[in-house]
């Protein structure tokens, strides 16, 4: 559905309800950002993980140290790309200039953008999220370089 025709469907589930229609996709818009900010804090686990463990991971081989850095990295990417493209708000009554339906067009085509990046900046951080466990799992494969050798 485009964001007209998406636009005139919800004007007309709303009786014509301008207020009532600016609800709906500001409800979409509060969607996306408590979405976002679910990323950001898978993003910042990683940061909190790697302050307590990193030392631990990355003295377990420099193949550890390399997904480890490469997984904060990532995974830090993710949450700048959302922070950029998905948090900045415009509110919803700053487009109500013109009539209702282009003001809603306007505001379904800013939902449908910070959709896409949002599915983009999940991507990122399932990138980063596998680098960063890759590290883990080569920590667990190599215990003896963790212990130090058994004496």
């Amino acid at each position: 559905m485009t964001p007209q025709n998406e636009a005139h469907a919800i004007l007309k589930l709303c009786n014509e309800d301008t207020k009532a229609a600016l609800e709906i996709v500001e409800r979409h818009l509060n969607t996306l950002y408590a979405r976002a900010q679910i990323l950001l804090s898978l993003a910042g686990i990683v940061v909190t993980v790697t302050g307590f463990s990193g030392r631990l991971i990355a003295g377990s081989s420099p193949l550890a140290q390399y997904f480890l850095v490469a997984g904060l990295l990532v995974a830090l990417g993710s949450a700048a790309w959302i922070c950029l493209n998905v948090m900045p708000i415009r509110w919803v009554t700053g487009y109500l200039e013109g009539a209702p339906v282009q003001a809603i067009e306007a505001i379904l085509r800013r939902r449908d953008q910070k959709t896409k990046a949002y599915r983009i900046g999940s991507i990122i951080l399932c990138l980063g999220l596998t680098l960063y466990c890759i590290s883990i799992a080569l920590m667990l494969l190599n215990p003896i370089a963790i212990q130090g050798p058994v004496r």
